[in-house]
């Protein structure tokens, strides 16, 4: 693991990518996965969003294998793994770093809007839904849940 640089960006917007489109396929329709993450093609906003966050990166011998990223203000803000990494704790690993980082910076809290497919992972890890929400992307409907880590430093992964 490492942290993520602006030379990465085309490999974790492909990660994203992937893993919207293809690990999140039962828990969204097609035409919500396509208003989530509708090109493959990178966007303008990539680059910028992820610079301005503390982020960090996995990889194996075919390239990255998931990523995350840290608003400053306690915010999980990205975290994807690709399907080919999943269930060999990549995930695990990327959330570690992101604890390591919130109690370095001294964050009680950490917040963030899961997905369908993250909430588990996360409430596996003490985290709590605060609200349902339902956002619109290209006029199609995507649910998603707002989400808490109340105290960081009880945290047990």
């Amino acid at each position: 693991m490492r942290e993520w640089e602006p030379t990465d960006a085309e490999a974790s917007y492909a990660v994203y990518y992937q893993a919207v489109h293809s690990g999140a396929g039962n828990h969204y329709s097609p035409d919500q996965r396509h208003a989530w993450v509708p090109s493959p093609v990178l966007p303008e906003w990539w680059l910028p969003r992820l610079s301005a966050s503390k982020a960090w990166v996995t990889s194996d011998e075919h390239g990255l294998t998931g990523f995350i990223s840290l608003r400053e203000v306690g915010y999980l803000d990205m975290f994807f793994v690709a399907t080919r990494a999943r269930g060999n704790g990549t995930a695990s690993q990327l959330y570690e770093r992101l604890l390591e980082q919130a109690r370095e910076t001294g964050l009680d809290r950490l917040a963030t809007h899961a997905s369908h497919y993250l909430r588990p992972f996360l409430e596996k890890r003490g985290w709590h839904v605060l609200a349902i929400e339902a956002v619109t992307r290209l006029e199609v409907e995507l649910e998603r849940f707002e989400m808490e880590l109340p105290q960081v430093d009880s945290q047990v992964s």
